[in-house]
């Protein structure tokens, strides 16, 4: 499965998106506002008129390999 590497462009546009993505399937959450989402989520966003920025297209690998990397989420 394909997966995406999105930002919002504001706040409200974030807590609208996610509130239906989190309905939809699974969400990682990042740090500097960046989520990892299934590619099949795109369509939805795009459908429900709600602009984001794709940063990046990945593959499952790379989502693991992301989670966990300690640099990418310090404690």
């Amino acid at each position: 499965m394909k997966f995406a590497k999105i930002q919002f462009e504001s706040k409200a546009v974030c807590a609208r998106a996610l509130h239906g993505l989190m309905q939809r399937g699974r969400v990682t959450v990042l740090r500097d506002h960046v989520f990892i989402v299934p590619a099949p989520a795109l369509e939805w966003l795009a459908a429900g008129q709600l602009p984001f920025t794709l940063l990046e297209t990945v593959n499952q690998d790379n989502v693991l390999q992301t989670l966990r990397n300690h640099l990418a989420h310090p404690v």
